[in-house]
């Protein structure tokens, strides 16, 4: 076997960004308004920016100004503490559509602080999600494409067999290959083994083909299927499970998805010849 191929499955997750109302980055975070009161505690002596999606007008206390210097333009609010203070409530309403938004603001000295917090809403934050979801997805997209074609090839055989149709991601050039092999092809490529091997289909693309086989153990025991014994002539190969349990149980099946160059018919051993009894004549 020239190189052994694994299966890789890519498993996406969206960050959970959103725990506890917040995400924090760096000297960035994002604060959902859901109706409650939002805490901001700035550093004395460092400016720190509250951001919004448009346009605000801000209620600023007047005993606020006695502490810190407080601006606002074009959505953002800049706030500088000059000492430091217990919360103090601005009042910010988002002029486009009147929504209010109520941040309680204090400050501390000593203590590190993001310099920029974005205020979202919660319409806001459903876009950013799709946004963000959409663009993880094409990215992903892109690297699976970039991956070598025998890996695709076990990617693609793997969600046929494995995964609902409305999940299986399209692989532009492949297609569906006739096998014209043995219904079972143990004795070729897997003869070290007590299982049986049926070939259940097959997909091309670029001159690589990769053979989907249900391997069933025939004996009562575990085994470890290990790629070094498989007796075939592979460019790749991999399994869904990588052991079968005893004969009769759930885990006793497993596929193994096997790559070839060209068709796996050109990649199997012969058939062996089993002697019949009787044929053979004294001379």
């Amino acid at each position: 076997m020239k190189r052994l191929i694994l299966l890789m499955t890519l498993i996406t997750a969206l960050p959970s960004a959103w725990a506890d109302n917040a995400v924090q980055q760096s000297n960035s975070r994002a604060v959902v308004w859901d109706g409650n009161p939002i805490n901001v505690t700035v550093a004395v002596g460092q400016e720190t920016l509250l951001s919004f999606d448009g346009d605000v007008r801000v209620g600023v206390p007047p005993l606020l100004y006695q502490s810190a210097a407080v601006d606002s333009l074009s959505g953002t609010i800049y706030i500088t503490a000059d000492k430091p203070f217990e919360a103090q409530r601005l009042q910010v309403e988002r002029l486009r559509d009147g929504m209010v938004m109520l941040i309680d603001v204090s400050a501390r000295a000593g203590i590190m602080a993001q310099t920029q917090v974005d205020i979202l809403t919660l319409d806001e934050k459903k876009a950013l999600e799709e946004d963000v979801a959409i663009n993880n997805a094409f990215e992903q997209h892109v690297q699976r494409l970039s991956m070598p074609v025998p890996t695709l090839l076990v990617r693609y055989a793997y969600q046929n067999l494995y995964s609902p149709s409305h999940a299986i991601e399209p692989l532009p050039g492949v297609v569906r290959s006739t096998m014209q092999i043995e219904k079972d092809i143990q004795p070729q490529a897997f003869s070290l083994w007590p299982v049986t091997a049926t070939p259940v289909a097959a997909w091309s693309l670029d001159g690589y083909t990769v053979t989907a086989v249900t391997l069933t153990h025939q004996n009562n025991d575990s085994l470890f299927l290990d790629p070094r014994q498989v007796t075939a002539d592979l460019y790749g190969l991999s399994f869904a499970f990588p052991d079968l349990g005893p004969l009769g149980t759930d885990s006793s099946t497993s596929t193994a998805f096997m790559v070839s160059k060209g068709p796996l018919a050109d990649s199997l051993p012969p058939k062996p010849v089993i002697a019949v009894e009787g044929d053979s004549h004294d001379q």
